[in-house]
């Protein structure tokens, strides 16, 4: 699967609590909802160049079986392989520089990897160095970040090419500039980290749609947004990408971060299902160390575009 370049990433702004014996505030229309959290996602692209994040990404391949236990990992073989049976056939855990580049005010954002740890085997050294491509930026560091990036990839779980597993990837869809595309509805309410949010309900109505498969067609996004209605926070979101040949469900669940006074990625769970393949993979993605910087211009972080 892959997404177009213009990936929009919007951390959530700390919402005001109410004061103490404060009148109830009326639930917000879907539109006003919608808007609030398209303000927000654009006031947050104005906010830093750069974000830098660790990421600790555990893959696995998993048979459905009516013995769930069965063919789980062992302490005896604790870096994978396959296994009889159902359950976890093989597993992986990688630890990686993590960046989210803003590429131009309204241009949106292109994420990074940079894995340096493959089963507790360092595999690169640990120097910020894509972080420093961006601080001291020339012409050719978009083509050095991605492969980078690309060398990466390699040491991902499967043979299912994926580019989706971007944890701010559903935010995207709340963008002034690509709400357009999308339906909206209000699906009640829910707590989540302590605070009342909206369930926001969105579901992709136009064609060509923003996610396809390596073969060009299109997949669909639907899904669920959890927002705070009194700022327009992003606390949780949930997207499917499906079609009848494969299946994408990626959620993602935000906490505050002290460090960088935002609300930022946690956690994100991934499920991935291709066609009449017997195996699933399963991904859950944590993230922490933020670090966020800002440089002078922009001019050289735009995304070369294709002649």
């Amino acid at each position: 699967m892959t997404v177009r370049p213009w990936l929009l990433v919007a951390m959530a702004i700390l919402a005001t609590p109410a004061w103490p014996g404060a009148a109830p505030v009326p639930e917000p229309s879907v539109a006003d909802l919608v808007r609030a959290a398209g303000a927000y996602v654009r006031d947050y692209e104005a906010r830093f160049s750069v974000l830098v994040a660790e990421e600790h990404y555990v893959q696995e391949i998993r048979r459905p079986d009516s013995n769930p236990t069965a063919g789980n990992l062992s302490r005896s073989n604790p870096g994978g392989g396959f296994a009889t049976g159902g359950g976890v056939r093989k597993r992986l855990v990688l630890r990686s520089d993590f960046l989210i580049v803003r590429l131009g005010l309204g241009s949106g954002w292109m994420p990074f990897r940079d894995t340096f740890e493959v089963d507790g085997r360092t595999v690169a050294d640990r120097d910020d160095r894509l972080a420093r491509l961006f601080l001291d930026p020339t012409e050719n560091t978009f083509d050095r970040a991605s492969r980078i990036m690309a060398d990466s990839t390699r040491h991902n779980l499967g043979s299912m090419t994926r580019t989706v597993n971007i944890p701010t990837l559903a935010l995207m869809f709340l963008h002034p500039d690509l709400s357009g595309r999308f339906d909206y509805s209000a699906d009640g309410t829910e707590r989540i980290a302590g605070q009342l949010a909206t369930r926001l309900a969105f579901h992709e109505i136009v064609r060509p749609t923003l996610i396809k498969t390596t073969r060009d067609r299109d997949l669909p996004v639907f899904g669920t947004m959890w927002i705070d209605p009194a700022s327009g926070t992003v606390l949780k979101t949930l997207m499917n990408a499906a079609d009848p040949q494969v299946r994408a469900v990626i959620t993602t669940a935000y906490r505050k971060d002290e460090a960088v006074a935002f609300w930022v990625p946690a956690r994100m769970d991934e499920y991935y299902k291709a066609g009449s393949q017997v195996d699933e993979f399963i991904g859950v993605a944590t993230y922490g160390h933020f670090r966020k910087f800002t440089v002078a211009t922009d001019l050289a972080l735009r995304k070369p575009q294709p002649e």
